[in-house]
């Protein structure tokens, strides 16, 4: 993987471990958790159909398997680009992709636990459905009935929910927000200084890495803290409660919609759809 190698960000975070409250080396636990995760990639998913499997079973475990994996890309190419930014000394990109991170976190957050709530509740058409509209592109939406996009504030509010009680989540995002939207924030912190040289004469100075930005630091620490906790409880949440129980589920699920006929029915007429 691509190491962080900018000096002042790597001093910053020496110098902020234990503010963070992760008690140890920031940067490590980062690099190793995106190496883990990379390490964890599936470049081709197989579902092999054995005697005696119903197709809801099989669909519902590829489209499952197909989302998580292609949500680790995501967050490898996110964190690559993420670093990019870092070492080359651009920190307006950096905090525009740490913000799309917390987006991406709080939508995987968010869905993972619907489909675990569907999964345990039995309702497997609801897992299903929900699965197919995390699987079909944005132009295709038509493919799945009755579709609906989950709007990010949504995934935000829940993430926050979940993982705060004293609004972090927002706090950070918004600040993230300011200096990514075309906003004051945004363009002031190009501006180290502003001062009067002369009689009638003042002068302003700009910076690509200003005290402003500096100041930005504590923004992206925060966001590689959250990818390590992604990588560390999401995922594992996601294997333990998800995946693994839909495979220990798959005689109760064959069952279900051998002898349920309305939800039979309708799971075709999602992949009929699907497939359209």
């Amino acid at each position: 993987m691509i190491k962080i190698t900018n000096k002042k960000f790597v001093e910053y975070l020496k110098n902020q471990d234990k503010q963070i409250g992760l008690g140890g080396d920031l940067l490590k636990t980062f690099e190793d958790n995106i190496e883990v995760l990379e390490n964890s990639l599936q470049k081709r998913i197989v579902n092999k159909i054995d005697e005696g499997d119903t197709i809801p079973y099989i669909n519902i475990k590829q489209f499952l398997e197909r989302y998580v994996n292609a949500t680790k890309y995501k967050f490898v190419d996110l964190s690559n680009g993420l670093i990019s930014c870092i070492n080359s000394g651009s920190f307006s990109g950096a905090l525009t992709i740490s913000r799309a991170i917390i987006e991406n976190e709080a939508m995987l957050q968010l869905k993972s636990s619907e489909f675990i709530k569907f999964l345990n509740n039995g309702n497997y058409i609801k897992l299903l459905h929900g699965l197919l509209q995390m699987n079909v592109r944005n132009n295709r939406s038509y493919k799945v009935i009755n579709y609906k996009r989950t709007h990010i504030n949504d995934a935000l509010k829940y993430f926050s929910k979940k993982n705060d009680k004293d609004d972090t989540t927002f706090f950070l995002y918004d600040n993230i927000s300011e200096r990514v939207h075309p906003s004051p924030s945004s363009f002031m912190m190009y501006i180290d200084t502003h001062n009067k040289t002369e009689k009638n004469k003042y002068q302003s100075s700009f910076s690509l890495n200003s005290e402003d930005i500096q100041g930005m630091y504590s923004l992206i620490a925060y966001t590689l803290l959250g990818i390590s906790i992604t990588i560390e409880d999401i995922y594992p949440k996601i294997v333990r409660e998800l995946i693994n129980n839909l495979i220990q589920s798959k005689l109760k699920i064959d069952i279900h919609f051998k002898n349920n006929s309305l939800d039979n029915k309708k799971h075709n007429e999602l992949i009929a759809q699907f497939n359209k």
